[in-house]
């Protein structure tokens, strides 16, 4: 595919007039067919996410006039988890974390619940019909470690259990994604409460929202700016990929950051994951790749135009970020370095790419080329990568908020926890 053609492609391929198309055709099978308006929700037992999502969903059920589903499914291939044990610790983690401010409920076990429970709650969960009020019931006392309880519940056999979760694995494949705790409504995907609020305004424009209800879920925010002067500042080290669109949409809000509460940014990039040799599956790729332009259209970032920087234009702009963090501007490098990436489909690793990166961040070019292409950068950045798995994160972008000693008092993954990331900013300083 030529450089021309494929930021095109992509910029198709993401656009919100194909997303109507796929909307207004979806709709026009179900009315033919005559069906309900059916959201079929994907639940992987050992979940934190589902736990906390299926709590959600017995709100959801009642406030819209919608056919719900429930479907088990086991959790998602090695290869769409290559840190399987981090994601476990990290999720059970962040879910405690996130559960009060939904008004849901979820405290960490420390550890993942054993297999026997996980089976026993299973074959209740099925006994049922899989309906998703038993579900919430069923994962409290799973996540409780209350076997006793799961066990004088109806069940089904081992048998039928482990049936009724390969057809769930298998029709959330054919409809295309890999993770539980996934909602599907009319050919998209929805993940966990983060995401809830965007299947909401889809049934609230679709008019299936029932009289005297309300939006279950919204979109988290950032506390209000700190109104008075801290008397001690806090670092916050911010772990991005170049390569990665969630790292880009997260960008313009994380370098904005100290600008409005008492942090000093460390910025600390890490090599890409398909440059480490752990290939992204196509399944997750695709959804990464409509979902970041989903939240970018949300938040304001431009995003869709592409050119995917893997390899030499990463290489390249990587050579220069010593430089450019010496000057006070590592972050602005690799914002202008996504931001012609992701949104303008520039070819970022050719020459005139890469001087454009470099000015379009207030950089001299002269300097910039003296060091340009060297392999200095390679020792920093597999230490960063050590530092973020240190600390439980293995994905990006990742975020550790030290205190005026260097300890480590907050982490977190994701552009979706910058609000609890300055929330406990907050906390940190009271």
């Amino acid at each position: 595919m030529t450089s021309r053609l494929r930021p095109l492609i992509t910029s198709v391929f993401t656009g919100r007039r194909l997303q109507n198309i796929k909307r207004g055709l979806h709709e026009m099978k179900r009315r033919v067919s005559g069906r309900s308006h059916q959201v079929v929700y994907f639940h992987q037992i050992d979940d934190p996410y589902s736990h906390l999502l299926v709590q959600a969903l017995a709100r959801v059920q009642s406030s819209y006039d919608i056919d719900l589903q429930l479907r088990i499914v086991p959790p998602p291939a090695d290869d769409a988890a290559p840190e399987r044990t981090a994601l476990e610790d990290y999720s059970r983690r962040d879910a405690a974390a996130i559960a009060p401010f939904y008004d849901l409920q979820f405290d960490d076990p420390g550890n993942q619940p054993t297999a026997e429970i996980c089976q026993l709650a299973e074959r209740a969960l099925v006994a049922t019909g899989n309906k998703v009020s038993a579900a919430a019931e069923i994962g409290a006392a799973l996540w409780a470690g209350d076997s006793q309880t799961l066990s004088k519940l109806p069940l089904v056999s081992d048998t039928l259990a482990a049936e009724q979760q390969e057809t769930g694995r298998r029709e959330r494949e054919a409809l295309g994604h890999y993770l539980g705790g996934t909602l599907y409504y009319a050919g998209e995907w929805y993940w966990g409460v983060d995401r809830l609020p965007y299947l909401e305004e889809r049934l609230i424009q679709a008019g299936l929202q029932r009289s005297g209800h309300r939006q279950v879920v919204q979109f988290q925010s950032r506390p209000a700016f700190m109104s008075k002067p801290a008397q001690r500042r806090l670092t916050m080290e911010f772990y991005p990929s170049i390569r990665s669109p969630y790292s880009y949409i997260s960008m313009p809000e994380t370098l904005d950051l100290p600008d409005h509460y008492p942090v000093d940014l460390i910025v600390r990039p890490v090599l890409p994951m398909v440059m480490r040799d752990l290939p992204v599956p196509a399944v997750k790729g695709r959804y990464i790749m409509r979902d970041t332009k989903r939240e970018a259209d949300r938040i304001g970032v431009p995003f869709g135009h592409i050119f995917d920087p893997v390899g030499d234009p990463v290489r390249r702009c990587y050579s220069l970020f010593a430089m450019a963090d010496e000057a006070g501007k590592g972050g602005e490098l690799l914002l202008a370095f996504c931001k012609m990436a992701w949104s303008e489909g520039i070819d970022v690793g050719s020459d005139q790419g890469i001087k454009s990166v470099v000015e379009r961040a207030g950089l001299d070019w002269s300097a910039a080329s003296e060091v340009l292409d060297n392999t200095d950068w390679e020792g920093p950045m597999e230490e960063n990568r050590l530092q973020m798995m240190a600390s439980g994160l293995w994905g990006v972008p990742s975020y550790r908020l030290l205190d005026d000693k260097g300890r480590e008092v907050f982490s977190c993954w994701g552009r979706d926890r910058i609000w609890l990331l300055a929330h406990e900013i907050q906390k940190a300083l009271v």
